[in-house]
């Protein structure tokens, strides 16, 4: 008898539901789903570090702009600066980076990484490349796609909308 018959004969219908997926699943609902996924792949590999994949990306981010406003680096992530301060004020609070007083406007603070703020990113990106990839070839090539996605995306949400034109 196919596993998915045993199932239901079981009254199990969460396990015959399980076998198709994600098949079924709308785009937004498969890229959550690999999203979260392995934000908790990540999140296992960076725990002895003292970071999480949102920690580790305000640290990425951070590095990638250079001294930045918390609003623009959360501008850059796709996040609240409300989440993102909380992000930023754990890893002050771990020595990983500054927040500093713009010479011009005392009310904005400059973020910026410490000297070991830069070592842990160096070796927490090691610790990520050295994530297994089973798939490389198919990876790469959803990569590529989710770039176009997320470039087209970005450049729609810029454009005026039709009930303005």
């Amino acid at each position: 008898m196919p596993p998915a018959a045993v199932s239901r004969k079981a009254g199990n219908t969460h396990m015959a539901l399980a076998q198709n997926r994600p098949a079924g699943w709308s785009t937004h609902r498969l890229l959550s789903t690999a999203a979260r996924l392995d934000e908790r792949r990540i999140n296992r590999r960076l725990v002895g570090l003292g970071l999480t994949k949102s920690s580790f990306d305000a640290l990425d981010c951070v590095e990638e702009l250079g001294p930045a406003t918390q609003n623009c680096l959360a501008d850059e992530l796709g996040i609240t600066a409300q989440s993102l301060g909380k992000i930023l004020d754990r890893l002050k609070d771990l020595g990983l980076l500054t927040k500093e007083r713009a010479a011009g406007d005392g009310r904005i603070r400059s973020v910026r990484l410490t000297n070991r703020g830069r070592s842990v990113l160096r070796t927490a990106e090691e610790l990520v490349r050295g994530l297994p990839r089973p798939e490389l070839e198919a990876e790469l090539d959803l990569r590529r796609h989710l770039e176009q996605h997320i470039a087209h995306l970005a450049e729609a949400q810029h454009a005026p909308s039709r009930a303005e034109a």
